[in-house]
């Protein structure tokens, strides 16, 4: 494990947290269509800039009480519900501590990004510890150490996939992404080793295509998906994993 001496967490993540509050929408539609969707979507998108042309991988960990609390409040429809969640792109050496909080349809994201080896040192890799030398001074950092300690979060599961991101053309906004070849492991949280083989969330053969905007989706886009007929989703990666895993897909 990768323990090294680091400061304060505050002098570290200066300028690298984030709050938005944004809109989401989930279809599924086949795997086979991605080419052809990429294609009518092209001449309103541009690729993630960060993003090769096959995509990359996305390594999460998610955090959850000894009861799945979060996973109920999802299945029960809670309209007020927050979640935690680490997240790594590829094989970058940055890590996302995430808290994402809804209220009704509104999503709003508070994060921040640390260096891999100092989200290890500050809360742990696959376990629950929090050095609170490491997260005091940084608010999102301590809005997760606080949730672990008085919620006795523990990480609960682990989810990844494979992505092709991009955003709107004339619509700075719009992010677009299709998620494919989704796994989850109940047990391997390592963030500096994720996990390459698991449990499929969702049949292979099917991708999950989401829109996420600050206001309103574009027309172009609208018209798009009332060409396709392509019907919203409630679907959480993490919820469905939980669901499949200890609760044989009865409640998802």
């Amino acid at each position: 494990m990768l323990t090294p001496a680091l400061p304060k967490a505050s002098a570290l993540s200066s300028g690298e947290r984030q709050t938005m509050n944004r809109f989401e929408v989930k279809y599924l539609v086949p795997t086979r269509s991605v080419p052809e969707l990429l294609e009518e979507f092209a001449p309103y998108t541009k690729p993630d800039a960060h993003s090769p042309e096959w995509g990359y991988t996305i390594s999460s960990v998610y955090w959850d009480t000894p009861d799945f609390q979060f996973f109920w409040e999802k299945v029960e429809g809670v309209k007020y519900r927050r979640k935690l969640r680490f997240r790594r792109y590829g094989t970058s050496t940055d890590v996302f501590v995430e808290i994402k909080q809804r209220e009704d349809r509104t999503l709003q994201k508070r994060r921040l990004r640390w260096p891999l080896e100092q989200v290890i040192a500050a809360f742990g890799d696959g376990a629950s510890r929090v050095n609170w030398a490491l997260v005091e001074g940084d608010p999102v950092a301590t809005e997760a150490a606080l949730m672990i300690e008085r919620l006795r979060l523990a990480p609960r599961m682990a989810i990844r996939y494979r992505r092709r991101a991009l955003f709107g053309q004339f619509d700075p906004e719009l992010r677009i992404t299709f998620d494919g070849r989704i796994q989850y492991h109940p047990t391997d949280f390592s963030l500096a080793r994720p996990f390459e083989e698991g449990r499929y969330v969702i049949d292979p053969r099917v991708t999950v295509l989401e829109f996420k905007y600050d206001h309103r989706a574009p027309i172009w886009l609208t018209k798009a998906i009332c060409r396709r007929g392509l019907k919203i989703v409630r679907m959480s990666k993490y919820c469905s994993a939980v669901d499949q895993y200890y609760y044989g897909g009865q409640n998802t």
